[in-house]
């Protein structure tokens, strides 16, 4: 048994790292020429669920990703971007299981249940979206959902739309 104890502390640790970070969902249009969209800029009025410092933070970080990306910004762009977000509460799937049984002779019977633990906690979704600035069409979008700290730090807040911003654009463009 004590040689397994590392790889059931592996496992342990693998299992409660990969449900912390932000999910992704991508859609695109397929006959969209994503080459042909060099420079951007946001939409003047957009309304993002956001205050006005988490949504400058969000567009700081949607600048930062896409010059990483090799895009700039232009007062006549080829795309638009827009983003807006839902917070919401999503209910902890984790839970201790009790159970309690007995037996006599060829007869036995047994009760379990399972105890919440954890209650529920607060996410972000964020939708991004890319249209063509000539004619408006939406032509890329990512959701990305994320546990969010309503109480976190001005570096927390961040950090944390930098990270939605990064698992956003690992699909952008798309690969054919």
């Amino acid at each position: 048994m004590k040689r397994f104890l590392p790889v059931i502390f592996l496992f342990s640790i693998l299992l409660l790292t990969s449900c912390g970070g932000p999910k992704a969902y991508f859609d695109y249009d397929q006959k969209a020429n994503f080459n042909q969209f060099e420079s951007y800029n946001f939409y003047d009025q957009m309304e993002t669920g956001l205050n006005e410092l988490d949504e400058d933070r969000m567009i700081q970080a949607l600048n930062t990703g896409l010059s990483k990306r090799g895009f700039t910004s232009s007062a006549t762009p080829d795309f638009k971007i827009n983003f807006y977000t839902e917070v919401f509460e999503k209910q902890s799937n984790s839970s201790i299981g009790l159970g309690v049984g007995g037996g006599g002779g060829v007869v036995g019977g047994g009760v379990s249940g399972g105890i919440p633990v954890g209650g529920s906690r607060l996410y972000m979704s964020i939708t991004i979206e890319f249209t063509n600035a000539t004619d408006d069409e939406l032509y890329w979008q990512a959701v990305v959902e994320h546990q969010f700290n309503q109480d976190a730090s001005p570096e927390e807040r961040m950090y944390f739309f930098t990270e939605v911003v990064e698992k956003a654009l690992e699909n952008y463009p798309p690969e054919e």
